[in-house]
């Protein structure tokens, strides 16, 4: 572990996690989401003059459309990239989770549990930095504040640190690793960094934590975990969760928006005071995995995902560059690896064969009671299972739009049930309708190397 003077030494006035410097309220932006999810024909209409001409309707204490960052900054809205600069909405929707919450509700506890979910989804690097400060930083800021706080509980018996403490050495952590080292270093009352003010006026991070959690107890000289919801966190959010296991899962774009836009079922609530009854004990805990996509070995769970993606909730332009990205091992088996396969790119693959048949357009399906549209499947035309060996080779993550078919489920059985010659004819047709995506992305591969991997 490197030492507090080089933690100090490598820091710069950028070091600090941000956020936009707008509003940071929920409620704010779950308004200015319903207003935006009114919009008629956003592709041809003047989004600032509606924003502008409406925005009473709701309340909103801004005429300005550029408070439809804020919310998709908390996944109610789409935006794609993530990174870039500006947008014009025209081309975003409202997400799978803002659907959720107007089903149940504001005034619902439902809507607080919610809320709860998407304030913990927060991720530094964040959608809307658009400056790059944080590029290449993998946070979830209210878990890693919180690990910190109680590690500091645990092993210094410090239950309370200075905000100059957490700004040098708490949020400008870049990865889940550095949480020993910053205990380690606020523990043994290590100096502050020269640049913490200007950390304070560069962040919004804290603000926004404190305005729509009640976890902390945060003022200006002081930060510490709220005892009321320390325990009820602790056992049933912490314990539950294998927030090692998700950090490392979420460094392509496209698979934070899908964790980001769809719920997770956390059901935590980190606004109203819980019950001595909703505090599970440590004992009966379990930890279990927060999947934002499905390994490769789980067929059907995937295809039930990948169903129940709306297309009025994705922006299809998400999917890009997807290939680029190294993928993740899950673990490891006698037999190979698992590997996450993210079914948001599966949903794109389908739109973008207008929810047809790639084998052969002429295939009848039926009408999916859950999205309306022809029921079709996405398959993976080189199998998840090889990924490292073709990352390895070819320097492509296939867990990616180019690799992805859309099938009616009649030929996508047939590629894991048909015979060797079955699967041959199939691979057959749909490589030449793949093999110019394949090259447009560097993927060089031959279909005699896709027959070896179906053993054919």
């Amino acid at each position: 572990m490197r030492t507090a003077q080089e933690k100090l030494n490598s820091l710069q006035e950028n070091s600090v996690w941000v956020f936009t410097k707008q509003e940071t309220d929920f409620d704010e932006s779950y308004k200015s989401a319903l207003l935006f999810n009114e919009i008629p024909d956003k592709e041809h209409i003047n989004i600032e003059s509606y924003f502008t001409d409406n925005h009473s309707r709701y309340d909103i204490q801004t005429d300005r459309h550029r408070i439809l960052v804020i919310p998709q900054f908390f996944g109610l809205i789409t935006k794609t990239p993530f990174y870039e600069r500006g947008g014009t909405y025209n081309k975003e929707n409202p997400t799978a989770v803002f659907d959720a919450i107007k089903a149940v509700g504001v005034t619902s506890k439902a809507y607080n549990i919610l809320k709860t979910e998407q304030v913990l989804k927060l991720k530094i690097h964040a959608i809307i930095d658009t400056a790059n400060n944080n590029l290449g930083y993998n946070i979830l800021p209210v878990i890693f504040i919180y690990k910190v706080l109680r590690g500091l509980k645990e092993k210094y018996a410090i239950s309370e640190i200075s905000i100059d403490q957490l700004y040098t050495y708490v949020m400008t952590c870049t990865n889940y690793s550095e949480i020993d080292e910053a205990i380690e270093f606020i523990g043994t009352n290590s100096p502050i960094s020269k640049h913490v003010e200007k950390f304070k006026d560069r962040s919004r991070v804290l603000a926004c934590i404190k305005k729509n959690t009640n976890l902390f107890n945060i003022d200006s000289k002081s930060i510490s975990i709220n005892p009321a919801f320390d325990n009820y966190f602790y056992n049933n959010f912490i314990l539950k969760y294998d927030f090692e296991e998700l950090h490392e899962q979420l460094w392509r774009d496209v698979d934070y928006s899908y964790f980001l836009y769809n719920v997770q079922d956390f059901n935590i609530n980190l606004i109203d005071v819980p019950k001595s009854f909703e505090i599970l004990s440590s004992n009966t805990a379990q930890v279990v995995g927060i999947s934002p996509y499905i390994e490769d070995e789980d067929e059907t769970t995937y295809i039930e995902k990948v169903d129940s993606i709306k297309e009025a909730n994705i922006n299809e332009d998400a999917g890009e560059g997807a290939y680029k990205i190294e993928p993740i091992a899950v673990s490891k088996f006698a037999v190979g690896r698992r590997f996450r396969t993210n079914p948001l790119l599966g949903k794109i693959a389908i739109k973008k064969a207008y929810y047809s048949c790639e084998r052969d357009y002429k295939h009848e399906t039926f009408i999916s009671k859950k999205t309306k549209q022809k029921y079709m499947e996405a398959h993976h035309l080189i199998p998840v299972c090889f990924q490292k060996e073709v990352w390895d080779k070819y320097g492509v993550n296939i867990d990616c739009i180019e690799n992805l078919v859309s099938l009616c489920p009649t030929c996508h059985k047939a590629f894991h049930y048909g015979t060797k010659e079955v699967q041959k004819n199939m691979i057959d047709t749909l490589f030449v309708r793949c093999v110019p995506k394949f090259k447009a992305i560097g993927l060089n591969i031959t279909i005699e190397e896709i027959y070896n991997l179906y053993k054919i």
